[in-house]
């Protein structure tokens, strides 16, 4: 059966902030948009660059973070993306009604490939969607192709020039974290994925239906055992919080620089 109803629907997040904002001027935020949907994003950009707020608070059915921008850099503006599909559907939504343009999704994943390891940046060009929450919106979500506002190369090359390995691979994004069984990753292997997420697939079928040009980064923030014999699984490694917050920034500073 397919979860797929199109129509008009009955809750939209235009209606919503008129809802808990009645006679508000809904506010048009820059065109572009970085997304952390990991806990020290917003830290990190706090912590490092001087910030000013243009939201006290994303509005949205579902609780989100305040919205920053920095100084001298008008087209840009940072925010939380919330965890997991339904929270970053509805940053889509409000993002889509608030005039954004970009989205770059800054996020980890847990890499079940052999070749990756702790700390690589992937950059997918496709994301295979496990998650419901695209199944509302698209008949057969299968892959979503990511639609970056600049060349792949672009980004791969920024991030080996800061000493990061990089790999261009499909990842897959699901909403169930402990069913993730050593025979559903080899299934994921068979059609290509390396690594899985919680958000991407859900953000990228979203903007694709909105017409939001979407880039997608992760760190591997863990490397899952490929068999049953192999080490447990176990977060991060030794480097891990180092490697983090020079990711963060680097993110960070790529969607400053760029044209």
């Amino acid at each position: 059966m397919s979860w797929y109803t199109p129509g008009e629907p009955i809750l939209s997040p235009g209606k919503q902030i008129d809802s808990k904002y009645p006679g508000m001027k809904i506010p048009v935020l820059p065109a572009r948009a970085v997304v952390f949907c990991l806990g020290k994003g917003m830290p990190v950009l706090k912590e490092h660059y001087s910030c000013h707020q243009l939201m006290e608070k994303l509005p949205g059915f579902i609780t989100h973070s305040e919205v920053l921008g920095i100084k001298d850099n008008p087209d840009v503006c940072f925010l939380h993306g919330g965890y997991a599909a339904p929270q970053i559907a509805c940053t889509v939504e409000t993002l889509h009604v608030l005039s954004v343009k970009e989205v770059f999704l800054v996020g980890l994943c847990g890499g079940f490939a052999p070749h990756l390891s702790v700390g690589d940046v992937i950059l997918p060009d496709k994301v295979w969607s496990e998650e419901g929450t695209s199944r509302h919106y698209l008949e057969d979500p299968g892959f979503a192709q990511v639609t970056p506002p600049f060349p792949f190369d672009t980004l791969a090359s920024f991030f080996q020039k800061k000493g990061f390995q990089v790999f261009r691979e499909p990842t897959v994004t699901t909403d169930a974290v402990y069913r993730q069984t050593f025979g559903k990753e080899q299934f994921w292997r068979d059609i290509g994925c390396v690594a899985v997420d919680m958000e991407a697939s859900a953000l990228v079928n979203l903007c694709n239906l909105y017409g939001i040009r979407n880039a997608v980064a992760f760190m591997v923030s863990d490397k899952h055992p490929l068999s049953e014999s192999d080490p447990s699984w176990q977060w991060g490694n030794a480097d891990y919080g180092e490697l983090l917050i020079r990711y963060i920034l680097d993110c960070i500073a790529f969607n400053l620089e760029r044209e």
